[in-house]
């Protein structure tokens, strides 16, 4: 993908993408969502935005960001999904899918990255759909298919630009993406309960 703006705005986020054995129940459901007319259901890849930044994240500071999420999740490993919810993507569109157990947060990141930051996602959303936003999913459709329930250790983060192919105006969900060389989350290493002292 051309990422030069050269054709409007493009927007740039961190996402978490959970490991593709993950989110296979996710292909269904966006079968779903697309047949219950929300059109969005294929405009973004299937990861969860963390924040929307200025600038990419370098590979130190990806390396670092999922070495601070991989420490959020240390009582298990497990990132798992809820109850849907919406995020703010842009002033006409927003992010619709279940909301992940991950507190995310200016403290998540790299102190390097800060700078780079617009904006964080404090509960951030598995992203199943893009929606407008002046429109809430409920109202477009009060009969919205079940999402599955999604829980994961393994998951990578990268950088994601994306662009609309078409004005703001256009009531048409079309964007191309490009995502980034992603990093693992350190693997997940059960720790042995400390065996009290005699």
């Amino acid at each position: 993908m051309d990422t030069q703006e050269k054709e409007g705005r493009v927007f740039r986020f961190i996402v978490l993408i959970p490991h593709q054995d993950a989110i296979l129940p996710f292909a269904q459901y966006r079968r779903e969502l697309f047949a219950a007319g929300f059109h969005g259901a294929y405009s973004f890849p299937l990861s969860s935005p963390l924040a929307e930044v200025l600038k990419p994240l370098c590979k130190e500071e990806l390396k670092e960001l999922a070495r601070n999420i991989r420490e959020k999740t240390k009582e298990d490993g497990k990132i798992q999904s809820g109850l849907t919810a919406e995020a703010i993507f842009s002033e006409a569109t927003s992010f619709f899918g279940p909301q992940i157990n991950l507190a995310s947060g200016l403290s998540l990141f790299p102190p390097s990255a800060k700078t780079k930051i617009l904006r964080c996602f404090g509960e951030p959303i598995l992203c199943a759909a893009l929606i407008d936003s002046k429109s809430p999913s409920g109202e477009a459709n009060p009969i919205l298919p079940k999402p599955p329930t999604v829980s994961f250790r393994a998951a990578s983060v990268a950088n994601l630009v994306i662009r609309p192919l078409f004005p703001p105006a256009t009531p048409d969900f079309s964007f191309e993406w490009k995502i980034g060389p992603g990093i693992w989350l350190p693997k997940f290493c059960h720790k042995p309960h400390e065996q009290n002292k005699k």
